[in-house]
């Protein structure tokens, strides 16, 4: 315990602003990692991943002020965002302007989680038409790295053990699977059984994972909001891993292009 305090003690002395930043560029790095496999455009991959971010923050500030209404409730209406008592200037202190002030720490991760693979889901699929067999495991995984370092922050702050253990195990558990991809990818020659392999214990990842996920929330005492959003993501989770299963069985087509305009021999 002496040990946990003393992290506690040297996180805290960190702004949150910089814990934020690292916990954000983790998920941006396995983002980009797992899409640079398939060779997918980089910018593109930037925007998915910082316009996915923006939204999940917005739903988890919305799920945040949905819940704590009662005290939201409470604050003054001013049409502007500061207010000046002598010498001292506040801001965003009043409505609507503290809606804004996300740095208060008022943000639920569960909703930010949810909606950052929703939003990153439908960017893949629906805009930028990518193969799910491509794309499942990045938007799965990215997301997921992001929500195990909050648990290991919020435990820390909070002094709760149980969320840094499974903050730990969420985090080791994708390193796990990182190892294994690199272990399959220099042992296996055959590029199809290679496919196949990394694909289905993907799979067994995301199926584990997912379950211990919904589990640790579910146990944790949840408003009928929450449960809902558990739901969405439980669904999403069986219902995408299928699709990728469906993606992955496809055969990989290559198209040639061949000239149709034919040499001439001049006699």
């Amino acid at each position: 315990m002496e040990t946990l305090y003393r992290i506690k003690e040297l996180i805290q002395g960190v702004p949150q602003i910089v814990i934020f930043l690292f916990i954000a560029l983790s998920g941006l790095y396995v983002f980009w990692r797992g899409c640079s496999e398939s060779r997918k455009n980089r910018s593109s991959v930037f925007d998915i991943f910082l316009f996915s971010g923006f939204f999940g923050i917005l739903v988890g500030r919305i799920v945040h002020i949905v819940l704590e209404w009662e005290i939201y409730s409470s604050y003054i209406w001013y049409w502007i965002p500061y207010e000046k008592y002598g010498d001292k200037v506040y801001l965003f202190r009043l409505l609507p302007w503290r809606f804004l002030s996300v740095w208060d720490g008022g943000v639920v991760i569960l909703p930010v989680y949810v909606a950052m693979i929703l939003s990153m889901t439908f960017f893949s699929l629906v805009i930028k038409k990518w193969r799910w067999k491509h794309m499942f495991l990045p938007v799965y995984f990215a997301p997921t790295v992001m929500l195990g370092a909050s648990f290991v922050y919020v435990g820390i702050n909070s002094g709760y053990t149980g969320w840094i253990y499974k903050g730990i195990i969420l985090i080791v558990a994708l390193l796990a699977y990182f190892l294994i991809f690199k272990f399959i990818d220099k042992i296996f020659k055959k590029p199809v059984l290679e496919k196949y392999t990394i694909g289905y214990i993907g799979i067994g990842f995301v199926i584990a994972l997912s379950g211990y996920i919904s589990y640790s929330y579910l146990i944790s005492g949840l408003s009928l909001l929450e449960t809902t959003l558990v739901g969405i993501f439980a669904i999403w989770s069986l219902v995408m891993s299928g699709a990728f299963i469906i993606d992955l069985k496809k055969p990989t087509v290559n198209i040639e292009r061949v000239s149709s305009v034919r040499s001439i021999n001049s006699k």
